[in-house]
This record gives structure tokens, C-alpha cells and sequence, in this order.
């Protein structure tokens, strides 16, 4: 299903390269990784194609952006709010699960509540906001949605 819709809405688009199907052991290992079960929607997704290579990344890049994100952001978090770095790290950045990008640094994700359970919105955070308190807004209700309205420059 998402790599016909990918296809189709990006004919033309030379860059756009779905991938092969991604393992069942990728996947668990990427969710070990950023610490939180993925939506099945996204889990459904890497079982057809692991990435796209254009808006969509692969469970590996999902796993290592968490990883990036944790060991440069969160430091500076605490640096530039003290006591309160971590929980504000947690809120602004922590607590988004990236899993496709626009290529400017902005992402698309899930965000989890602090019980680890996804909300069912899908949003853009963007990176130019990261210092205010809110750096995400809601974009689409169904990564569905979400690819389509991409595509048709909606978003």
C-alpha cells in the first residue's frame, strides 16, 4: 500500500528510491534503539520499504537520529536550562519519534506521551523553533495523509 502511493505520487521525482522490505529484526532493533514501541501504521511501512531515500528514512536512520539527537541536543539542553534541560529536552525533541524528513532539518514523527503511547496525529517539527516551547504543529492524521499531502505540497 505505501509503496504503491509513494510511487505513484512521486513519479517524476528521480531521487525517490523505495527501498527493500525491511527485516522484522530492524525494525524491533530500531524501536530498542529509540526506546518506544513504532505505531503500526510506521512498522507496516518498514515491512514494505525500508526508507525511500527521499522523504522516508529506514528503520537504521530512524535508530540513528535518536541517537544523535540524544548526544548533542540533550547536552545542550542541560547546559542552557539547568535543572530543567532534561524535561524540556523530553518535551521538545524526546518525546518525537522521526521518521521522515524534509531535507531542510524539519522532521516528520509520531509524538509519544510520557507513557510511551503514540498519539495518533502526525507532525512537523521543525528545527528553527527548537528554543520556543512549542516546535511541532499537526500536519496529517494518517501517514497516509501524510505522504499524500507531501506530495502536493500541502505540508
Amino acid at each position: 500500500m505505501y509503496r504503491e502511493l509513494v510511487l505513484k505520487l512521486s513519479q517524476g521525482i528521480p531521487y525517490v528510491t523505495p527501498q527493500p522490505p525491511c527485516p522484522e529484526e530492524s525494525i524491533a532493533a530500531a524501536e530498542q534503539a529509540a526506546g518506544v514501541p513504532f505505531p503500526q501504521p510506521l512498522r507496516d511501512l518498514l515491512a514494505e520499504m525500508n526508507g525511500d531515500r527521499w522523504l522516508l528514512l529506514s528503520a537504521q536512520e530512524i535508530a540513528e537520529n535518536v541517537r544523535l539527537n540524544r548526544e548533542a541536543l540533550l547536552p545542550f539542553f542541560e547546559e542552557e536550562y539547568g535543572a530543567q534541560g532534561r524535561e524540556i529536552y523530553w518535551e521538545r525533541v524526546g518525546r518525537f519519534l522521526f521518521f521522515a524528513s524534509n531535507g531542510c532539518g524539519d522532521y516528520y514523527c509520531y509524538r509519544f506521551s510520557p507513557d510511551a503511547v503514540p498519539e495518533d496525529t502526525l507532525y512537523l517539527w521543525e528545527h528553527e523553533s527548537i528554543g520556543e516551547s512549542c516546535c511541532w504543529k499537526p500536519v496529517a492524521r494518517t501517514l497516509e495523509e501524510l505522504i499524500t499531502r507531501y506530495y502536493h505540497n500541502e505540508i
